[in-house]
């Protein structure tokens, strides 16, 4: 396998116009244009689409690395998620106006899958940077992680490569409307965050 890295975002979804993720990729695309070991690709927050999406691309090339990211407008900080469950639970529709019912993801499937990425020492690095990172248990319970869950199960066990959901909270613009208190976490904060994951692991 060669070291190819793929990093994920997401359209906005309910009611946003813009999203981290998205916006991430943009930067990441202008960045990273002298790598030629570094593919972006959106997904649409959709039950029935987003892996698909996903599994076309994994299906064209072959990634050692797939770095995943989408966001959660409840964090004030990068958080790397250990565990995708095997378990979908949400009153929120996807971009299809679909609601899914509670239950599994895949039956007669693990009810979880652990990265095999070292999240806690990415975190105590970044931490030690003054970076505003952690390590949060589970990508929750709508779209991401349906994604982050059968792009585990799919890559962990067919090519080893490495798989990691990483969340990213509100930018400041986002919040402008929202109740006081909202947390975000500003671009160049997120960018200076991912990026020395990133450069971990592009050669």
């Amino acid at each position: 396998m060669n070291d190819r890295v793929l990093v994920t975002g997401f359209k906005p979804f309910l009611g946003e116009t813009i999203n981290p993720s998205e916006v991430l990729l943009e930067e990441i695309r202008k960045d990273f244009a002298v790598s030629k070991n570094v593919d972006t690709l959106v997904l649409p927050v959709s039950f029935g689409k987003a892996f698909a999406v996903l599994e076309e691309q994994l299906n064209k090339k072959s990634y050692r690395y797939v770095f995943l990211l989408g966001q959660a407008g409840d964090r004030d900080k990068v958080c790397f998620e250990r565990v995708g469950l095997n378990w979908i639970e949400t009153q929120k529709p996807d971009e299809d106006g679909f609601t899914p019912q509670q239950g599994p993801i895949a039956a007669q499937e693990a009810p979880a899958l652990f990265s095999r990425l070292p999240l806690s020492e990415w975190s105590d690095a970044l931490r030690a940077q003054g970076l505003p990172v952690k390590v949060s248990l589970s990508a929750g319970g709508y779209v991401c992680n349906q994604v982050y869950f059968k792009a585990l199960q799919k890559l962990q066990s067919e090519t080893g490569a490495g798989v990691v959901f990483i969340h990213v909270p509100y930018l400041p613009e986002q919040v402008q409307n929202k109740a006081p208190g909202t947390p975000f976490l500003d671009l160049e904060t997120q960018k200076k965050t991912l990026y020395s994951v990133l450069n971990r692991y592009v050669k």
